[in-house]
């Protein structure tokens, strides 16, 4: 009679060597001439993975983050292209921090008193939540400061004009909600609120302030005691080192709706080949753009046409595709509330730069319709860049499940030094019996498309399951952080001079 193998639970899996295998079969398998798999006796195809060894990605290495793209220059009008360049290179600068604080002048100005027309029942108006990552001295201040003096004498050129040499301010630095407020109640259009400080006050307001806030996001009303705005529109621009991003990330609400740019420090431009920025061109333009934009209760509107609503349908159909697929795999709730801002930001994104571009070609008419040429832009650089860098940050700063059973199994394998590893190892001194053998699968295969370990292939038997084997990268025991490699090639190639 040949007795029939037991069915084991997860915890006695016989397809490795740290597994348990049933007496009977065991005697079976033990003469190497078997066409039956033994562990022991299995022969891998080759002793190194069959295609070698790729770059580690090292974003599985806890002192790493994962590489993010430079900030796409070519997206800009030819004048703010060469200027936010110039503006970067002679501050030594991200020239991601100065665009990004572009984009902020842009919506402070524009606010409830422009807005992107997609439907009878759809206008996004052009309010902006974005915030600077960095380290300390990292760049953020002077290029948050080359924007802001254009954005100050504005205001102070509006103050000059009025008989009390005051007048209503696009910018604010206070953080109080009934000091925005009143700056929004004297200049109903709106405010950007710039601050280099952190975002505590924001993160750790009372859950009634924070809902407030979120009213600013779409220029709703506000209710703040016996007084209502009936349009609140404050952009924000925030400069938030890593370790002060916590507070604001964790919280979907909020972070849904930033714009996050985490650029590496550039390469250094020699102080010969810096050219000066043409500031006074650049408040020309920023001055035109303030002078076009109206009121809210009629606004500056840049309707999208019938081509535009074309490309944002194709933006549209594969954004809904892909939250279905997110609901369905049941991904981070924080990533999927991010994804689900995507369409009021491509068409506010859309409008910014529409204005950037009408912005630097003089008088004229009123900015264009937004045909898919400028839809089109605002879906890159949502997609190709403000993406990357937030879903960077998510996880970094709130890792998913997988992501920390990712780096644990990379911490152990760097520490234990090992060449070679079964699954049962993994499952159950790398990660401590928390996940089943399926679970241990997954996190291998994660690893395996990182480049650090690929599976052993064995000569195929005529009967019986191979040993479940990994080969570890010989180079991840040496493999340091490189941090943001691949923006700091990108920047290169854009930096001036």
């Amino acid at each position: 009679m040949v007795r029939r193998r037991r069915d084991y639970d997860e915890d006695h899996d016989d397809d490795d060597d740290g597994g348990v295998v049933d007496p009977l079969v065991a005697m079976v398998r033990a003469d190497a001439r078997s066409k039956f798999y033994a562990p022991r006796y299995a022969r891998p195809v080759s002793s190194s993975p069959a295609g070698g060894w790729g770059e580690i990605d090292t974003a599985f290495l806890d002192e790493a983050r994962p590489p993010v793209p430079a900030f796409p220059l070519d997206l800009l009008p030819p004048f703010w292209r060469d200027w936010a360049g110039d503006t970067a290179g002679a501050l030594g600068a991200p020239v991601d921090y100065v665009a990004q604080s572009l984009l902020a002048a842009v919506s402070g100005l524009g606010g409830a008193g422009a807005s992107v027309r997609v439907g009878p029942r759809w206008a996004e108006p052009l309010v902006l939540w974005q915030a600077l990552v960095g380290a300390p001295s990292s760049g953020k201040s002077p290029a948050m400061a080359s924007v802001r003096e254009l954005l100050a004498t504005l205001d102070a050129e509006k103050a000059n004009d009025t008989a009390d040499g005051e007048s209503p301010r696009s910018l604010v630095e206070e953080t109080s909600l009934s000091a925005v407020a009143d700056a929004v109640a004297a200049n109903r259009r709106g405010v950007v609120l710039w601050r280099d400080e952190g975002a505590d006050w924001l993160a750790g307001a009372p859950e009634t302030a924070r809902s407030q806030w979120l009213q600013a996001w779409s220029a709703r009303p506000l209710a703040l005691g016996n007084r209502r705005i009936e349009r609140f529109a404050v952009s924000l621009l925030l400069a938030l080192p890593t370790d002060r991003l916590a507070g604001l990330v964790t919280g979907e609400e909020l972070a849904a709706r930033f714009l996050f740019a985490w650029p590496a420090p550039p390469e250094h431009c020699p102080l010969g080949a810096a050219r000066p920025a043409r500031d006074a061109e650049a408040l020309a333009a920023l001055r035109r753009i303030a002078r076009k934009v109206r009121v809210p209760e009629s606004p500056l509107e840049l309707v999208v046409d019938q081509r535009g609503l074309k490309a944002f349908d194709g933006f549209l159909a594969g954004l809904a595709t892909e939250l279905r697929e997110v609901t369905l795999q049941e991904t981070d709730g924080l990533e999927m509330a991010w994804l689900g801002k995507g369409r009021g930001t491509v068409a506010r994104l859309a409008g910014v730069l529409e204005l950037l571009a009408w912005s630097e070609l003089g008088p004229g008419g009123p900015p264009g319709h937004l045909g898919a040429e400028q839809i089109e832009r605002g879906v890159r650089l949502w997609s190709e860049y403000f993406r990357p860098h937030a879903f960077a940050l998510f996880h970094r700063m709130v890792p998913s499940e997988g992501e920390r059973q990712a780096r644990r199994v990379v911490r152990w394998l760097r520490q234990r030094g090992l060449g070679e590893v079964s699954r049962e190892q993994v499952r159950l001194e790398a990660l401590h019996r928390t996940v089943n053998a399926s679970g241990a699968d997954q996190v291998l295969y994660r690893l395996q498309a990182a480049g650090i370990v690929s599976q052993v292939h064995y000569e195929h038997p005529s009967r019986g399951r191979p040993p479940n084997r990994w080969y570890v990268n010989p180079r991840l025991a040496t493999t340091l952080s490189v941090g943001n490699a691949g923006n700091t090639g990108n920047s290169s190639s854009q930096a001036p001079g």
